[in-house]
């Protein structure tokens, strides 16, 4: 048997059409993928057929096998392109035809998407390149992305994007494949475990018996026991969110690159259905009165819903959507209650989050930032007598500054920014970064753990900046993941303009502190995961 293909090109409102009945028809998710292959410039797409999904397999050997029904275990696999492929069908043989192929990889390959023989829920495994919504304030970053490969008749095709599918009711529920989101994402990145939905759900094992209300078991929806007992089998901890502002809970774990799923009910009406969605990323927006509060610049969340599509929009609040003048059709919109669906947001909809922490971080974002609040404070407190030890040294900080972020903090303008990172990628960071000569040469030689937080110390006017590149900090501060974040125990250094402050956690109390001074020393970049086509 010979490979078949099909190539086809995307010219006009009928060739879309086509696309749309080859990706399985009137389906809502279907939609949202067309539109988004539209916004990120889709020319032409490439279909396999008889292709082997492993995802597919998975979920075909644990349920469709055993089903009265004959369901046909062979998927589609349609890949789309930046640029005409209408010479690809005239090169001579298949080396030509590979050789072509591998030419598009970096230059215009978009993704693939995975067409299941299930007509209720066709769209399995996708990769698309994430794209959010562009304004002249506005700036959108796909933090839990990377780099997915596909073998297409002998070339190999990388995209950059978050992994998404479409919810099989029969197999698993929208929390399952919230979470299989957030694990494909940590496999590809990190490379934990590769888990399929049916993995998912019987590790969900129910011990309870409202758990076990359907069948297959979890089928119907997962409770957030439920869902927490499989994160925690997987090899994840998982760190539950709740309260009042989830929104800006979990924005550090968001900016760290983190999965994050998110629980969704009306809470003005608590017996109301539920949904889960995977936060993926951020919108981050240039405010026309800065706040000092870092959440108020973030107006909306990057999220793959399962039933929506890829890549939608869940506000922070009710009013956010026509502020930002989002596209009414990348909202989050569903029937929690009555006949009407609804547009939801963060404010009003979300009842808890469970981040899929790495099991080498023992401290929370919130411990970590507390912390690095404490010792700013009493730093700037003590900044007469940090001058005078200097002094000693025979050297000053750099006074310009330092007295703006004195100012800053006096009149509480100061913006704190936490996220987690490894040591090597935060070392990266700082060997690419505009720092100073001078404290790249002190902070590469520390010594660090495998993971720490960071917590960013800027100004509102330095920060309230719609472009990334513009945002700058006065310093940081390291905080080890593995102490408990709680006390300045954990605290390995703070910078400030001029200065570095250096603990020795394993050193006598007493002198288990030093001060640096940088002669060089000025404002340098956030860090920021810029998006990587």
């Amino acid at each position: 048997m010979n490979v078949d293909y099909l190539v086809g090109q995307l010219k006009d409102e009928n060739d879309w059409k086509t696309l749309a009945e080859c990706l399985g028809g009137n389906h809502r998710v279907v939609g949202s993928i067309v539109r988004h292959l539209m916004v990120i410039g889709a020319k032409s797409y490439l279909i396999e057929s008889r292709y082997i999904d492993r995802d597919y397999s998975s979920d075909y050997r644990r349920f469709y096998t055993q089903t009265f029904r004959t369901y046909d275990r062979h998927c589609k696999r349609v890949h789309f392109f930046a640029e005409d492929l209408e010479s690809f069908g005239a090169k001579k043989n298949w080396v030509e035809r590979t050789e072509a192929l591998q030419k598009t990889s970096k230059r215009s390959y978009l993704g693939f998407c995975v067409v299941r023989p299930l007509p209720n829920a066709p769209i399995g495994r996708t990769a698309l390149r994430g794209d959010g919504p562009a304004a002249a304030d506005l700036e959108s970053v796909v933090t839990c992305r990377a780099s997915v490969r596909a073998n297409l008749l002998g070339a190999e095709l990388d995209v950059v994007g978050a992994c998404f599918m479409q919810q099989d009711s029969r197999v698993g529920a929208c929390a399952q494949v919230a979470i299989w989101t957030g694990a494909r994402h940590m496999h590809h990145r990190h490379k934990y475990d590769w888990l399929s939905v049916a993995d998912i759900t019987r590790l969900a094992v129910p011990t309870t018996a409202e758990e076990a209300t359907s069948l297959p078991a979890g089928s119907d929806f997962l409770t957030s026991e439920r869902m927490i007992r499989a994160i925690h089998e997987m090899g994840f901890q998982p760190l539950c969110l709740e309260g009042a502002n989830i929104s800006a809970a979990i924005l550090p774990y968001v900016e760290s690159g983190l999965p994050v799923i998110l629980g969704l009910q009306d809470k003005k009406n608590p017996g109301s259905l539920g949904h889960a969605v995977t936060v993926i990323g951020r919108v981050f927006g240039k405010q026309k009165m800065p706040s000092h509060q870092l959440a108020d610049y973030f107006p909306a969340y990057i999220v793959h819903d399962d039933q929506a599509g890829p890549y939608m929009l869940l506000p922070k609040d009710s009013k956010a959507a026509a502020e930002h003048r989002f596209d009414t059709h990348q909202l989050v919109r569903h029937r929690l209650h009555g006949l009407a669906q609804i547009d939801l947001n963060m404010a009003d909809h979300a009842v808890f989050a469970v981040v899929l922490m790495p099991v080498r971080a023992f401290s929370t974002a919130g411990a970590a930032e507390r912390t690095a609040w404490g010792r700013l404070n009493a730093t700037l407190n003590d900044m007469k007598a940090i001058r005078a030890k200097l002094a000693k040294q025979g050297v000053q900080a750099n006074d310009r500054l330092l007295n703006e972020l004195i100012e800053a903090h006096k009149k509480n303008r100061i913006v704190m920014r936490t996220y987690l990172s490894s040591a090597s990628g935060y070392r990266t960071h700082i060997a690419q970064s505009s720092a100073s000569g001078g404290l790249k040469d002190l902070l590469m030689r520390m010594h660090l753990p495998h993971f720490t937080w960071i917590t960013e110390i800027s100004t509102v006017d330095s920060y309230n900046q719609a472009s990334p590149g513009l945002r700058r900090m006065y310093g940081h501060s390291i905080l080890d993941a593995t102490s408990t974040g709680k006390d300045a125990a954990g605290l390995l250094s703070l910078h400030l303009p001029g200065m570095l402050i250096v603990r020795d956690v394993d050193a006598d109390p007493g002198k288990d502190e030093k001060v640096f001074a940088i002669k060089d020393d000025g404002l340098y970049e956030c860090r920021e995961k810029r998006f990587m086509h």
